[in-house]
């Protein structure tokens, strides 16, 4: 799923003739559009509604920041996608979560299970193997 939408922005970027931050800006509100069926459907909304701590200022000032960082980190991965491509965009995407699960285990002294483990291994294995097939194919082009 991840990365047939990254492949579809990738066609988008080049095909569709709107500035980068259009781009951002009409695919956040395409998501918003997908998931607001489903908040509403698992009563999200309702619950928001009935939880008054939720409704502080301090509340609404971090949402809002989350909002504007998470804008500027989806014009970055457009960014990212124009400049590189669809496949290695994803692939980074997916190891950068070895990184994140040593420093959560560092910092936090959160567990990490053998199941965890596990993952980490095959991320860091299927890292590695696209590197030797992009190393390969590069060198077979030369």
């Amino acid at each position: 799923m991840c990365l047939s939408q990254v492949l579809y922005m990738r066609h988008a970027t080049q095909t569709i003739k709107l500035s980068k931050f259009g781009m951002v800006y009409y695919n956040n509100v395409l998501c918003s559009a997908i998931l607001t069926p489903f908040i509403l459907l698992n009563g999200e909304a309702f619950s928001f509604a009935a939880v008054p701590t939720l409704h502080t200022f301090a509340f609404a000032l971090q949402n809002l920041s989350a909002g504007f960082f998470g804008f500027f980190l989806n014009f970055a991965s457009l960014s990212c996608v124009a400049a590189t491509g669809p496949t290695t965009y994803a692939i980074i995407g997916s190891l950068n979560k070895i990184p994140t699960s040593i420093l959560g285990w560092l910092l936090f002294h959160a567990a990490i299970t053998p199941e965890n483990w596990f993952f980490i291994a095959v991320a860091m294995t299927g890292g590695f193997i696209y590197s030797w097939a992009e190393i390969r194919q590069k060198s077979r082009v030369k």
